[in-house]
């Protein structure tokens, strides 16, 4: 329900008295379709502040009800003030004041350059136009998808904010940006790297930083270490450092750290050790940062300088490029060649997924995928034959059923065989193929193969389980079997004997 009123408020009149006055103007108190409650001017005359009011109150009844558009105030306000409140956002919400000012920047040249001025004008073919003649003009399909991911945000964010009840860019979706790569990366590899410290270590300064200094700060941001960005490295102070504990670890503060949030990482006992020696020598405040002088935007130039200086091509022959960044390809390309688990590698760069690990910052060559070939056990020959090398092929990976590096001319199984001596071709117990005979005693007639071996026939001395009497009974065939007149148990007195007599010649 709307209701009316004037405002009150007080004064000091020519007198020096507080008076109390009312406004000129009505004011109006409704409630909006949203639910909330609004307040706004009306007029001086109260009938037609009655009859706003009366307005109000329809409008937002039909607004709620869906009838009539409840956007309409923030539809007839121009985008610039949108985005405005847009950035503001992201900066309240917790995101830094660079990248709010990337996203608004973006966003707000795709606005201008398509002619958007209200939220009604904004539309997706216009969008794909614009960034079409972009690309035509040498933009990157990596930076168009970044232009569209902002402009799409924004719609996103009136959406989620009440401003609009539609994303008119929703159904937009970047291109794959492995198609147009402009800078690609290659890691360095073992010879490379050490070239690279080892004459950085003895060269001259330049970019403000020692060759000591600048060869630490690579060795950081490399596979000996902990694979630190850039900017990361440039806010590290030697109180980020633990040295002294048997396992040595560096601290990156949220402030600094890419998905921000603090980072505690291990750090290798060599490089740990150098780092002591390192600060016992310069003896530092514990709050001063470990490379004063080094600067992240002339990161890349300066590396180019100790490449050059080490004889290192900075593009190789397939047009990858050996920037500051590479450094970090470095590290996790490592971490693979040294057969570490994926897992461990996605949790040491601090990355959200696994596949950017291994598919963006992992780079496998024609050496490595050699290697893991020749680790594959040998085939044999198409001839059907296998020759003495592959024989001691099969030996050294354990396919011939023998230990690894055991002679087999050489080799004695622990235990004896039994099968061939226990069971010779004229007492198979079995319940397939031919009859046959399995004993002769005074006490039960030839049975039939189909039948299961019975106590009686372990307990004859011409048939119990000892290789000594079954092998002199070799090459004998027996006459066909009849069936089976009858069966008569022994006593477990005299079955007994035979049998303990029977598994001592196991």
């Amino acid at each position: 329900m709307a209701s009316i009123f004037r405002q009150k408020y007080t004064e000091r009149d020519s007198n020096g008295k507080i008076i109390r006055k009312q406004s000129q103007y009505w004011y109006i108190d409704y409630k909006t379709a949203e639910g909330t409650r609004k307040r706004v001017r009306a007029f001086k005359d109260k009938t037609a502040t009655c009859q706003l009011a009366a307005k109000l109150e329809k409008e937002s009844e039909l607004a709620q009800a869906g009838i009539i558009d409840r956007f309409k105030e923030h539809r007839k306000r121009p985008l610039i003030e949108h985005i405005s409140d847009f950035k503001a956002s992201l900066v309240n919400k917790g995101t830094t004041e660079k990248h709010a000012c990337l996203v608004y920047n973006r966003a707000k040249a795709v606005i201008e350059n398509c002619g958007f001025v209200y939220m009604g004008d904004i539309s997706a073919s216009k969008v794909q136009r614009y960034l079409a003649e972009r690309r035509g003009q040498g933009l990157g399909i990596r930076s168009s998808n970044f232009y569209l991911q902002a402009i799409k945000q924004f719609c996103r964010w009136l959406l989620a904010d009440n401003r609009t009840n539609e994303n008119p860019l929703a159904y937009l979706a970047g291109q794959n940006p492995k198609t147009d790569i402009r800078h690609a990366r290659r890691a360095l590899d073992t010879d490379e790297l050490e070239r690279l410290i080892t004459s950085t270590l003895k060269g001259q300064e330049h970019s403000s930083m020692t060759g000591k200094e600048r060869a630490m700060l690579y060795m950081l941001a490399v596979s000996t270490s902990t694979g630190l960005r850039a900017s990361e490295l440039a806010s590290l102070t030697w109180q980020s450092f633990n040295l002294n504990d048997s396992m040595p670890s560096v601290k990156v503060l949220a402030a600094y750290s890419k998905h921000r949030r603090d980072d505690t990482l291990p750090l290798r006992c060599d490089i740990a050790k150098q780092l002591a020696v390192c600060k016992a020598e310069l003896n530092p405040d514990e709050k001063s940062r470990v490379f004063t002088n080094f600067a992240p935007n002339k990161a890349a130039k300066m590396l180019g300088k100790d490449l050059e200086a080490a004889e290192i091509t900075y593009k190789d022959e397939t047009g990858r490029v050996a920037d500051f960044h590479s450094l970090r390809h470095t590290f996790i390309s490592n971490l693979t060649r040294s057969s570490v688990s994926p897992k461990i590698a996605q949790s040491l760069a601090r990355h959200s997924t696994i596949g950017l690990t291994m598919d963006t910052y992992t780079h496998i060559g024609l050496y490595d995928e050699r290697t893991a070939l020749d680790s594959l056990p040998e085939l044999p020959s198409l001839s059907g034959n296998r020759n003495d090398e592959n024989k001691v092929a099969a030996l050294k990976t354990g396919t011939d059923d023998m230990s690894i590096g055991i002679d087999k001319s050489a080799y004695k199984p622990a235990y004896k065989k039994l099968t061939k001596n226990a069971y010779p071709r004229n007492n198979w117990a079995s319940s397939f193929g031919k009859i046959d005979t399995l004993a002769k005693d005074a006490r039960c007639e030839p049975v039939s193969i189909d039948k299961s071996l019975s106590v009686v026939e372990l307990e004859t001395k011409t048939n119990h389980l000892s290789p000594t009497d079954t092998t002199e009974q070799e090459g004998f065939e027996p006459p066909l079997p009849e069936r089976v007149k009858r069966f008569s148990r022994p006593s477990p007195s005299t079955t007994r004997p035979l049998l303990h007599q029977s598994l001592r010649t196991f």
